[in-house]
């Protein structure tokens, strides 16, 4: 059997179709994403109606692409992009009026838990910590014995981050020290695990984008999946340089990221050297693969 899911992200709005199995295997059909950046489209916690037109706009085009391939039914679920606003009833009920779409907007803990299921899918963490750094929040969850200990959403991420505190394309010296205490005072509210975990593992756009980035610093195989928090703390450095190089890096890697990824890189490396004691696994799986699984193959 097939599904259409669809991430309604504060960043990124991202269609994925699958092809699922007896037992509970699945397959990865395709893929495809809107720069939407609805969390820029946010002012004193409304989401405006340019907004949510955009929102309309993607997930009509998406309707289309699954109705090419058979699909019907699209299953969209939503994060902070919509769960974080003063005016979610609004933009629910003119996403079901212009699409005819029932949006499920997850709460924070539970979009925490979705992406700890869908790392699963990639790396057998039974023990240790998994973040996810999206546009609009990061989650955090704290694993032992194969439990979730702890499970939580902030909200800071990559693009509000870029939103509050950022003018233009490239963070001048005083709005990355205006981040980094934006990011520290989130960490500070966060309950944090109190010992730092030997395996942590990213999920989400962000954590790939660093990861793609760090493999071409670093000369490593595209199939790379583990970085040192060491040399993600130097990889951030170079890049906070905003020289030719990190230009380069970054044009070649996400240029669709160039406006978040140095808000990103300061909340990945602040999480990490929160969490991690050891190394880190960036997973290709995250709060998508773990609300299939989760939400509607009951696995």
């Amino acid at each position: 059997m097939q599904y259409a899911v669809v991430d309604l992200g504060s960043n990124t709005i991202r269609l994925s179709v699958y092809d699922t199995r007896p037992g509970g295997t699945f397959e990865l059909l395709f893929s495809e994403k809107e720069m939407a950046g609805l969390a820029g489209c946010v002012e004193d916690g409304v989401l405006s109606q340019a907004g949510i037109h955009r929102a309309c706009q993607a997930l009509t085009h998406f309707q289309r692409l699954a109705r090419l391939v058979g699909l019907e039914r699209v299953h969209v679920f939503a994060t902070a992009s919509l769960r974080n606003i003063r005016n979610t009833e609004e933009a629910l009920a003119v996403i079901r009026k212009a699409c005819g779409l029932e949006v499920d907007v997850v709460p924070g803990d539970m979009e925490a838990e979705l992406g700890y299921y869908g790392a699963l899918r990639t790396l057998d963490l039974r023990d240790g910590a998994m973040f996810d750094i999206g546009g609009g929040s990061t989650e955090l969850v704290e694993v032992r014995q194969g439990q979730i200990l702890r499970a939580q959403s902030l909200p800071v991420g990559s693009l509000n981050l870029f939103s509050r505190y950022v003018r233009r394309v490239w963070p001048r010296r005083e709005e990355i020290e205006q981040l980094e205490r934006a990011v520290k005072k989130a960490l500070a509210q966060a309950n944090l695990p109190q010992k730092k975990a030997e395996t942590v593992c990213g999920v989400g756009g962000t954590a790939r984008a660093v990861l793609k980035i760090a493999n071409a610093w670093r000369g490593a195989a595209e199939t790379e999946r583990r970085i040192a928090p060491a040399e993600l703390h130097r990889l951030r450095e170079l890049l906070l340089r905003r020289d030719g190089q990190a230009r380069r890096l970054i044009l070649d890697a996400c240029p669709d990221r160039l406006h978040t990824i140095l808000p990103g890189i300061i909340l990945m490396d602040a999480v990490c050297k929160a969490l991690c004691g050891g190394e880190l696994y960036v997973s290709r799986c995250g709060v998508r693969e773990g609300y299939l699984c989760h939400r509607l193959l009951g696995i």
